[in-house]
């Protein structure tokens, strides 16, 4: 697998340096979503769906690529 070494910024990976993976032709993926990781203890039977945090590529710094945090937006209400 070749990788580079990527920066994150905001959300929950802020500061982060982390290899992504790059496509055949040597680029970054334009966006990357990092699921929500972690242990579930709830008084529900059933924990809620994993959330996804995405990034989206900026540009290097220092020969290092940067991913900019996208929060989520919101849900559109009737």
């Amino acid at each position: 697998m070749a990788a580079v070494e990527a920066w994150f910024l905001g959300g929950p990976a802020d500061g982060r340096l982390m290899a992504v993976e790059v496509a055949t032709d040597g680029r970054p993926p334009t966006v990357v979503k990092l699921p929500q990781a972690g242990f579930y203890f709830g008084a529900n039977e059933v924990a809620a769906p994993a959330v996804e945090h995405i990034y989206v590529l900026g540009k290097k710094l220092d020969d290092t690529e940067v991913y900019q945090y996208r929060p989520p937006t919101p849900a559109a209400t009737d």
